[in-house]
This record gives structure tokens, sequence and C-alpha cells, in this order.
């Protein structure tokens, strides 16, 4: 969640994503996406809307 939230500070989501490598694991993946989807559904009902294409981008990264 906080990796996810991070994603509009550009320098702040490197040092957390340097700071947990379990992030780049199958099982870190799985997080960040069900993260993702969680903050999405919250974005579409008006909630951080400005987090919506950068958490698009990164399910983009994740699922390649």
């Amino acid at each position: 969640m906080l990796y996810a939230y991070s994603l509009l500070a550009p320098q702040t989501a490197a040092r957390i994503r340097a700071e947990f490598p379990i992030l780049d694991s199958p099982a870190g993946h799985t997080a960040l996406l069900v993260v993702a989807a969680d903050l999405l559904q919250s974005t579409s009902r008006g909630n951080h809307p400005e987090l919506t294409e950068p958490l698009h981008a990164l399910i983009t990264s994740v699922t390649r």
C-alpha cells in the first residue's frame, strides 16, 4: 500500500522499491496487483483520482 501511494513521488517510490526487494518477487507482484485493484476501486469512487494512471502503469509493469 505504501509503495502504491508513493507512485506520485517517483524518488520516494524508487526508495521504497529498493528497501523492499520482496516487491520484485512473485508474491510481491501478487500483493502489488491486489493493492492496485483495491486502490483503483477507490479511485473510481473519486478518492485520489490522480493515482489512476500510475496504478494502471504499475499493473502493466507487473504483468509483463
